[in-house]
């Protein structure tokens, strides 16, 4: 069977080097305490560090200039992959924990036909997205649009894509050490996306 959609992860996929919400901080003095949170794993501590987080931001991320953000860069091949998906008409997400106001960004400058993060109303009302919610999502995602999930891939780089990258027929890890639950993945590390769209789109060719 054919790739019929292609979901991608943010950080460390479509973007290399800081993360999303590092180069937030770092426009805002809180580089420092943005590391520390991101070593955090419970996920009460990372409930509370969201709260702080959007507390930094009021209204500047939502008119952030996404293409300059301090140490994230544009994977290699990035733009080209998304090109080259819409062109072969298969349609394309990008399912990330972050920020959904930066997801939108980055969805929209890539020509992303759908996107979800983790979502925050104009009054600061947090609605997380967790790693876990990815294929729950991606599963309602591509049944909306009459796709299995054989003919769903997927593209990621951390342990918090393994449960959306273990539930496609396609998976793609590009991270250093595929972890071991998705062994049977392939395994492209800081692959360039545009040669990884090539192969997923001969598949079943």
């Amino acid at each position: 069977m054919a790739v019929r959609l292609v979901a991608f992860d943010l950080d460390g996929t479509i973007t290399r080097g800081a993360t999303i919400c590092e180069g937030l901080a770092a426009r805002l003095g809180q580089l420092e305490r943005m590391r520390e949170i991101e070593r955090m794993t419970a996920r009460a501590d990372i409930h509370a560090a969201r709260d702080e987080m959007f507390r930094w931001y009021g209204p500047r991320p939502i008119e952030a200039p996404w293409d300059d953000l301090p140490g994230v860069v544009l994977a290699p091949g990035a733009l080209d992959a998304f090109t080259a998906l819409t062109a072969r008409g298969v349609s394309t997400a990008i399912v990330s924990i972050t920020w959904s106001f930066a997801v939108e960004a980055f969805a929209r400058r890539l020509g992303a036909n759908a996107w979800v993060g983790t979502g925050v109303s104009a009054t600061g009302c947090i609605d997380h997205f967790w790693p876990e919610d990815k294929p729950v999502w991606l599963r309602w995602h591509a049944a909306a649009l009459g796709i299995a999930l054989t003919d769903v891939a997927a593209v990621g780089d951390s342990t918090s894509d393994v449960p959306m990258l273990a539930a496609v027929g396609y998976p793609v890890f590009v991270g250093r050490d595929r972890p071991p639950a998705i062994a049977h993945a392939e395994h492209s590390p800081d692959g360039n996306l545009r040669e990884i769209v090539e192969r997923l789109l001969h598949v079943g060719s």
